[in-house]
């Protein structure tokens, strides 16, 4: 029985074959090659029992010692246990409380890419913008913001540097190369400790002498050591690194390292003031040089690609939650994109609903245009071709025999970019600027009945309908004011009594003169109309005016 199929049979081996997929037996035999050798089948059919299977036991318990028992693991220098039992190295610490963290685009960032945009004449989504400046670091700068009740941050002056507490920003002020600026460090030659040493102690992480145990520096060496090369480190599991060497090697490697002492003064002091403890020369520089290096502060903006040694571990984990959340959801970014993007004199303008930035605002064209020659042509083509792309133009209105597009056109079609005529998107596709149907009409037309907006009638209150207090309220010292006024009214209605009693005969021997100017009446009123053609009318008053006799 052959353990792969014959090349006439199956005519997926040949293409298997060509492509060297697998190893030599998995793939078709031809000539030079041989068959894999078949497993021996027992009569009964049955497998052959496995190697664990033919223990007495029937467990496979690993590796076992000549005596039948199992080898312990801590046979091989116990790496075993001392990889498992430390904590992980790499371990990030918790988020900040209470501190905000936003990004922003860096101002340079943000002209390159107006400087592009200008050349290139291309309108870019804000979306994809976003998306440049979120795909490096340096493209954007990090806002930190720690309200009340929150304690201030400590921002450094000297350099760009941001951290939650004093002690961490005391660290950074030591370990830093802002210590070189503040305080004097001084190595000297020194005598070494003498006395008869069996064993040495070393920093299994770092190779540093820390010197024999029961030596007075030990400790003092151990935490400072601890302090500055793993300070997110237990104190415990770091010690659990430390190991012993025995032997005059050993020994004579750490007395080399005593022969140099280093001695510290802060700058400005006298030649006297030299510091030969570490500690206390930590305590100095904390207390006299603090205010000089760092600030405190409740807003601060930092580069987003600020070195983890600038920053409090705390505040690190929190930036890059930010950062993970912005690459994840880069519209967070458009707001911020907006401002840096229109303080480059940049346009922002929607079109079909997304945010879009580009050399010119979008200006429509009409479609009667009176344009040149070469501007023209453009234009019509790519209203007849839609959608229209950048090579497709070219090879239209390329001359016969040329490869490279004219420079007139060029020309030409950048000032139609520029002036917003036409756009020209990422993908080479080109758009002319139409005026919209909705649009509103031009000044100097006549807006349509159609399109005037109908003023909403104000709806009047019922008569019966009770005022509120505040209207109640005002208007009764206005009715205390008119009732002297009535009153003073009354008697002028009495006086103008007999007068109208007066000329009722006046009006009754008037009617015949009436009757008997009637025939003239039509001239006479045709001459007395004024240019308007309406009569003036006159008002009715509290007392008439007596006829001319």
């Amino acid at each position: 029985m052959r353990a792969v199929s014959d090349s006439k049979n199956d005519p997926l081996s040949d293409l298997l074959s060509s492509f060297a997929l697998g190893p030599s037996w998995a793939r078709a035999t031809g000539a030079g090659q041989q068959e894999r050798p078949t497993k021996p089948v027992s009569k009964s059919g049955e497998r052959p029992p496995r190697r664990d299977e033919r223990r007495d036991d029937g467990r496979r318990d690993g590796p076992r010692d000549r005596d039948g028992g199992r080898r312990s693991p801590q046979g091989r220098g116990e790496r075993f246990d001392d990889r498992r039992s430390g904590p992980p190295r790499n371990e990030d610490a918790p988020p900040a409380e209470g501190v905000h963290v936003i990004l922003i685009p860096h101002a340079e960032a943000v002209h390159l890419i107006g400087r592009e945009i200008h050349q290139v004449a291309r309108v870019y989504p804000l979306y994809d913008v976003a998306k440049i400046l979120l795909a490096e670091r340096a493209r954007c700068r990090a806002v930190f913001d720690a309200p009340e009740p929150h304690a201030p941050l400590y921002r450094g002056k000297l350099d760009e540097s941001l951290f939650l507490t004093r002690e961490d920003a005391t660290r950074h002020l030591w370990q830093s190369e802002l210590k070189s600026q503040l305080i004097e460090e001084e190595i000297i030659e020194v005598d070494p400790p003498s006395g008869n040493f069996q064993l040495v102690a070393k920093c299994g992480l770092t190779g540093l002498w820390l010197g024999p145990p029961n030596f007075h520096t030990y400790q003092t060496n151990l935490r400072s050591i601890h302090r500055e090369c793993f300070p997110n480190m237990p104190f415990a599991a770091y010690s659990s690194k430390v190991r012993t060497e025995r032997g005059e090697e050993a020994v004579n490697a750490w007395l080399e390292t005593m022969k140099k002492k280093t001695r510290w003064r802060i700058k400005g002091d006298a030649d006297d003031a030299w510091i030969d403890d570490r500690a206390e020369a930590e305590r100095a520089l904390a207390t006299r040089c603090f205010d000089l290096a760092f600030q405190e502060t409740r807003h601060a903006e930092v580069p987003a690609s600020i070195p983890p040694k600038n920053l409090s571990p705390s505040l690190m984990t929190s930036l890059k939650i930010a950062g993970n959340h912005a690459r994840n959801h880069p519209a967070v970014l458009i707001p911020a994109v907006c401002k840096a993007v229109e303080a480059e004199h940049l346009p922002v303008f929607k079109r079909q609903g997304k945010l879009f930035t580009g050399p010119a605002r979008p200006h429509p064209l009409p479609p009667g245009q009176t344009l040149a020659e070469r501007p023209g042509i453009m234009v019509e083509w790519i209203r007849a071709n839609k959608p229209a792309k950048l090579e497709g133009l070219w090879k239209a209105v390329l001359p016969e025999g040329s490869s490279a597009p004219p420079a007139e056109f060029a020309a030409d079609l950048f000032w139609l970019l520029h002036q917003g005529h036409i756009l020209l998107f990422t993908d080479d596709t080109l758009v002319v600027q139409e005026i919209r149907e909705n649009q509103g009409p031009e000044t100097g037309t006549e807006p349509k009945a159609g399109n005037k907006k109908k003023k909403k009638s104000k709806k009047t209150k019922p008569q019966g309908e009770l005022a509120t207090g505040e209207t109640a309220a005002a208007e009764a010292p206005l009715a205390e004011a008119e009732a002297p006024l009535a009153e003073a009214e009354a008697p002028l209605a009495e006086a103008e009594a007999p007068l109208a009693e007066a000329e009722a005969p006046l009006a009754e021997a008037e009617a015949p003169l009436a009757e008997a100017e009637a025939p003239a009446s039509s001239e006479t009123e045709t001459s007395e109309r004024t240019e308007d053609g309406d009569l003036s009318k006159k008002t009715s008053t509290g007392v008439d005016d007596a006829p001319a006799l």
